[in-house]
């Protein structure tokens, strides 16, 4: 076995105690010293800044080594390695700390020339190498001492912090964000579980290390999980750094972590997405460090001679030079031989701090090129939710709106509507990958589609001539709106439209929109109504009038609503140059680029998304939906580091069935095959991972994933997107997952999970999750191409009758209607007591109409624990039927002061919480006679189970 290189090697090291017999697992030593050519050393030492040291030597062939470490608490411990020359390690040494020197050495009293010295040692810790000393096989031996040269001459740069920012801290209390990086005893503290901070420098500093220090009380507020980003200018930003499953071992702990790749950035911020389960955060301290290593002195000692003074100027911080990896080649989509692929070491889900892959980063296929938000067409897979297409004149526009009419064609002349088509209200319009173009509603049903799958069709273009077209690759129309009666503009006879996501100085919108770069904010004018809406939320700034408006920004630089005739409605805000929007919100800003006026605060905006963004959560909920069809739920699954046969044949398709096509003809391969029933799978190649959709809305994706990772979706029938499970399985474990019937959110602290859950704006959007998690993002041009695929014979359903022995009996639970308190008794022993309950809870809530309980009284679930009552009226009333809480009367109830119920979220499973679950409220206990404000509130969706709880009996508030 050689060394990775000429002069760079890799040790598998293990560690023991002494006095012990056993030998454990270490971190693996990277090492590379010299100069020139090749050169192996016999012996090396070195010490790094947090006061460790160690010693090992090598055999003479570079097999292995042994030595001692002497760790920062002072412990002693052995420590041997073997040369180890995996794969891995060569993208390790990509993060490693490497230096690279011009030298000179001292003969006679004058200092000559000495050639380069490049020097590596990475020993897994945190911590630089401050000094190193080695030998070679021949004697020759070396000592240098690095020396620190930073802008502030030391490796603590905290102090050249002029600003900090949080978007959170309890200034009462005096527990501020500036804290973080003053000579203070006070510590920062903020009243959420996820909080931003920024640090502004007064120069740009390479920060290669930062500190964290917990604070001194509460570890459950210490920091979990967090992305450090840098930014030359404040705007854009990159990632540095991310962790997640961290812990502060004790109080005031500093903890040093390192950088794998710094830059000179005059701006970072710290997003810290979670905590150690408390509704708050706290961090004593904050500080940034660079290496800062200008150079070293030291000592030069050939064989037989004596030392000579030795010395080195850095020129550059150096990796070795790598050997040259294959060109990424990406997969055909659907290979002519699926089966063949070169064997591979499968490995999990990349870490998100890695460098994205071109398929990683979500590059938009070609018929994307040259799109924006607002302009005149809209390419296949795109969408649109409360915005417009202008014409290239700026005479027609195009709106969606969740009004009525849900869409329709203005003239911007005669702002009269020149088209409006038959779709009732919708939340979404999607140019699905098959070329239909489809409205949705909130519930994700389709409600209007103009027909056109798989006709070809490529773009959605609003014309100057008033038509709304669905057009070919080769420009065709395929669709049209039909082209109307207008007449001809006189000169500028309209406004000038705004575009894109600014209106500027003269511009005006009148049943259009504005998009922020990022596609998270709109900024949306039907003529009525004005609203600034975010992806995941509902608007933060609203203006309804009781007549036709249009929104200008007059010349004079003031934002005005103002009649058609002309009539100032309302001045907003002013002067300014032009209105953007932008993530979370719009700006009204001066010639300068100043902030005259924002809809939100800077503190309530959203993060900042992984540029360039992946396509949106309706987008993709429309391609899936499209391909299912109507009323049918579906499994969509990324399946890393695999091949669409292998993916075919763990889901159980038949080897030999399958078949390569359109959906559509796997459909009818299952109608012909099973009449009766069966599902579709198909499958897609997207580079080395595998894209897996299905009509069968409860597909098992753990036999997917025994030695791989696999990241999933599970839409159920008509679920409306409620229902659905994200899940993220790893080597054959489960673990994230995240749903809301029965409700769960485990695993959210998974790093990759994190970090996609601090890039979209909800988390609800789960087919986002999904590609943010899996780092891949199929195309429209994909998802609308051929397919492999097979189909799953039908299975048979199980008897709906309970099997003997039976733990569970089965409840009846007939006739129950929405609102009324769903009431079970488990206490069979005082009749009174019960006919006192009954009472109680007829007694009329908001009028004189007594409340009507549905009241079950079943002797089978005496003194059944809470969990299998649960668990039955969950099977009894599957779906939309379930109401929000059941009321268990049991011997509490009986024989507590005002017979208290015990309500229980039905979102609950009965199932206990697993460690990295997160908790929620499951039960209370409550008077009878407000049961039927919590069933009637909780059914109709106004309020949530907490909502109810105050931590005491729940009395009737009116």
């Amino acid at each position: 076995m050689g060394p990775m290189s000429d002069d760079l090697f890799a040790f598998r090291l293990w560690r023991r105690a002494p006095d012990s017999a056993k030998w454990l697992p270490a971190s693996r030593l990277l090492m590379r010293v010299g100069g020139g050519g090749s050169m192996a050393p016999a012996h090396l030492s070195w010490g790094t800044e947090d006061g460790a040291q160690s010693l090992v030597g090598f055999s003479p062939d570079m097999a292995s080594c042994y030595g001692h470490r002497r760790t920062t608490s002072g412990d002693v411990v052995e420590v041997r390695g073997e040369l180890d020359d995996r794969a891995e390690h060569w993208e390790g040494a990509a993060g490693a700390r490497g230096y690279e020197f011009d030298t000179e050495v001292q003969d006679a009293g004058s200092w000559h020339p000495a050639g380069r010295l490049w020097l590596l040692i990475d020993d897994g810790g945190e911590a630089p190498v401050r000094w190193a000393v080695w030998g070679d096989q021949s004697g020759n031996t070396c000592s240098i001492a690095l020396r620190s040269l930073s802008p502030s001459s030391k490796a603590d740069v905290s102090d050249l912090v002029s600003v900090v920012w949080a978007d959170a801290e309890h200034r009462d209390a005096g527990e501020v964000a500036r804290n973080l990086v003053d000579a203070s005893a006070n510590k920062w503290f903020a009243p959420h579980s996820r909080a931003s901070l920024e640090f502004q420098l007064t120069q740009p500093v390479a920060v290669d290390r930062y500190v964290l220090t917990s604070a001194d009380d509460a570890p459950d507020r210490d920091p979990a999980a967090w992305t450090l980003r840098g930014s030359v200018d404040g705007h854009v930003w990159r990632t540095l750094d991310i962790r997640s499953g961290q812990s502060f071992a004790e109080r005031h702990q500093s903890r040093m972590l390192r950088i794998a790749e710094p830059g000179p950035y005059g701006h970072y911020r710290l997003d810290i997405t979670g905590n150690n389960g408390s509704p708050h955060l706290q961090l004593q301290a904050v500080r940034f460090l660079t290496d800062g290593s200008g150079g070293f002195v030291g000592s030069r000692q050939r064989a037989g001679r004596a030392p000579v003074p030795y010395r080195g100027i850095r020129v550059a911080q150096a990796v070795p030079d790598m050997p040259a990896k294959p060109p990424h080649i990406p997969a055909n989509p659907l290979p002519e031989d699926a089966s063949a692929h070169p064997s591979r070491t499968r490995s999990p889900l990349s870490t998100p701090g890695s460098s994205p892959s071109p398929r990683a980063r979500g590059s938009r296929p070609s018929e994307w090129e040259g799109w924006r938000p607002g302009g005149p067409w809209l390419p296949s897979g795109g969408r649109l939710s409360m915005e417009s297409l202008t014409s290239p004149s700026g005479r027609f526009t195009v709106l969606h709106s969740v009004y009525e009419p849900s869409l329709a064609v203005r003239d911007n002349v005669t702002r009269a509507r020149v088209w409006v088509s038959d779709s009732p209200g919708s939340s979404l319009v999607c140019l699905g990958p098959d070329g239909d173009l489809v409205a949705w509603d909130h519930h994700g049903n389709r409600v209007w589609s103009t027909g056109t799958g798989w006709l070809g069709v490529r773009r959605l273009e609003m014309r100057d001539s008033g038509e709304l077209a669905l057009t070919g690759a080769d420009g065709g129309v395929v669709w049209s709106s039909g082209i109307p009666q207008a007449p001809a503009a006189a000169g500028a006879g309209h406004l000038t439209a705004a575009r894109g996501s600014a209106m500027r100085r003269g511009e005006s919108l009148h049943g259009q929109s504005l998009t922020s770069g990022d596609g998270s904010t709109v900024l949306f004018h039907d003529g009525h109504a004005v609203r600034i809406m975010v992806k995941g939320q509902t608007s933060h700034w609203d203006r309804f009038y009781d007549q036709e408006t249009v929104l200008a920004l007059d010349d004079d630089g003031f934002l005005r609503s103002r009649a058609l005739d002309g009539a100032v409605v309302e001045q907003i805000a002013g002067p300014g140059a032009e209105l953007v929007v932008v993530r979370g919100g719009a700006e009204l800003r001066d010639d300068a680029g100043a902030v005259v006026w924002a809809s939100a605060g800077r503190s309530t905006r959203l993060a900042p998304v992984r540029e360039p963004a992946m396509p949106q959560n309706e987008v993709l909920a429309a391609w899936f939906g499209a391909l299912a069809g109507k009323g049918t739920g579906y499994c969509v699954a990324v399946v890393k580091e695999s091949t669409p046969l292998e993916v075919l044949r763990r889901t159980g398709v038949p080897p030999g069935s399958e078949v390569r096509g359109t959906w559509r003809r796997l459909e009818r391969l299952r109608d012909a095959a099973h009449p009766d029933g069966g599902k579709v799978v198909a499958v897609i190649a997207v580079g080395p991972d595998v894209l897996l959709v299905s009509d069968d809305s409860a597909l098992p994706v753990a036999a997917l994933a025994p030695s791989t990772s696999v990241v999933s979706l599970h839409r159920p029938c008509e679920g409306g997107g409620f229902g659905e499970t994200f899940s993220l399985h790893q080597e054959g474990r489960i673990v994230s997952e995240f749903r809301d019937d029965p409700r769960r959110r485990k695993g959210a602290k998974v790093g990759e999970v994190a970090a996609a859950l601090d890039d979209i704006a909800h988390e609800l959007h789960r087919h986002e999750l999904v590609f943010r998690t899996a780092g891949v993002v199929p195309s429209a041009a994909q998802l609308g191409g051929p397919l492999l695929g097979g189909v799953l014979a039908p299975l048979r359903s199980p008897s709906a009758a309970p099997t003997a022995g039976s733990a569970e009996p089965l409840l009846a639970v007939e006739g129950y209607e929405d609102l009324n308190p769903l009431v079970i008794r488990t206490d069979f022993t005082d009749e009174d007591a019960w006919g006192r309950v009954v009472e109680e809870l007829r007694v009329p809530w908001v009028d004189d109409d007594p409340v009507e309980p549905h009241l079950i009284c079943d002797p089978r679930y005496a003194d059944a624990p809470t969990e299998l009552v649960l668990q039955a009226v969950r099977a009894a009333l599957p779906g939309p039927s379930l109401p929000g809480a059941v009321f268990i009367a049991d011997d509490t109830t009986m024989r507590g002061t005002g017979h208290p119920l015990l309500a229980v979220s039905t979102e609950w499973d009965g199932e206990p919480f697993e460690e990295d679950e997160e908790e929620f409220v499951t039960q209370f206990r409550l008077l009878p006679d407000t049961a039927v404000e919590i069933s009637t509130n909780l059914d109709l969706g106004n309020m949530d189970f907490e909502d109810f709880v105050d931590g005491g009996l729940y009395e009737r508030r009116w």
